[in-house]
């Protein structure tokens, strides 16, 4: 008679809630339909549960990594143009009358030499700046029905930029630099997408402002001032006065610019946005 090449199937028994066959191998059982069910849903819970703060973490890192790097290459722009026209404290357009044409001058000849850029609006439209919202989702007052004298442009890397010179008496002392961080798409809300910045290079005296001469350079709204910058406190809940009350940092603030100085805060706390942080 020939080998029978197939060995008889093994009897099973069970001891201690396990199968053990005759040869003595122990064989565990599977998980039940029931068991992969339940399992699956807790992980469905807990993921639930997890992926909200994930998400608005990488939110956050993504705002602060934008901020900053728009920040960095509109400061590398102005120091490159400081190379060519002389320190910040030298320049002077008190020659130029005319704001438009002043704001012209300065961006043809120290802005865009040194920083890439999409398009450019001479004045500032929808092409390069969308309608702009507080911190609330309220109406802000930078998008002006006749814009004359106040540029923008969208840059290389993304970001919009609405800007126009100031001066005490026409002085053209510095300007403003509103940054978009993600350029024409929502929220477009200050302290959310939107943060302005001040660039001085001279005294700036305001009567209703604290801030009687300001840091040479280009410094978030909050920090600009050489004597006189706000405290943590004083950018998220204000100081009283009304410029504070009108850019501080917090929700349910009524000012038009509301959230004005929620890059400062993010630049105080070493470029990251917080726990008192209104997000």
């Amino acid at each position: 008679m020939g080998t029978n090449p197939y060995p008889p199937r093994p009897s099973l028994i069970r001891e201690g809630g396990m199968l053990i066959d005759t040869s003595g191998n122990i064989r565990r059982p599977a998980f039940t339909l029931a068991e992969v069910l339940i399992t699956l849903g807790i992980i469905g819970v807990v993921a639930a549960m997890t992926m909200p703060v994930i998400i608005t973490n990488y939110q956050k890192s993504q705002t602060v990594n934008r901020l900053k790097k728009a920040y960095s290459e509109i400061s590398q722009a102005i120091r490159m143009a400081e190379n060519e026209y002389g320190t910040l404290d030298s320049w002077d357009f008190s020659y130029i009358t005319e704001p438009q044409e002043k704001v012209n001058y300065f961006a043809e000849n120290y802005l865009f030499p040194n920083i890439k850029t999409l398009k450019r609006c001479s004045p500032s439209s929808d092409e390069c700046w969308a309608d702009t919202y507080t911190i609330d989702g309220n109406e802000s007052y930078l998008m002006l029905e006749d814009t004359t004298g106040r540029n923008s442009f969208i840059a290389a890397s993304g970001y919009s930029v609405f800007y126009w010179l100031h001066g005490a008496n026409g002085a053209g002392d510095g300007g403003w630099f509103w940054i978009d961080i993600n350029g024409l798409q929502k929220p477009n809300k200050i302290g959310k997408d939107v943060f302005p910045f001040l660039m001085s290079w001279g005294p700036h005296p305001q009567g209703n402002y604290d801030c009687q001469e300001r840091k040479l350079g280009l410094f978030p709204a909050g920090l600009e001032c050489k004597s006189s910058s706000f405290s943590y406190d004083e950018l998220i809940n204000g100081s009283g006065s009304s410029d504070t009350a009108g850019f501080n940092c917090k929700k349910g603030s009524n000012g038009s610019r509301a959230g004005g100085y929620c890059g400062a805060l993010i630049m105080y706390e070493g470029w990251k946005i917080g726990k008192d942080y209104p997000w």
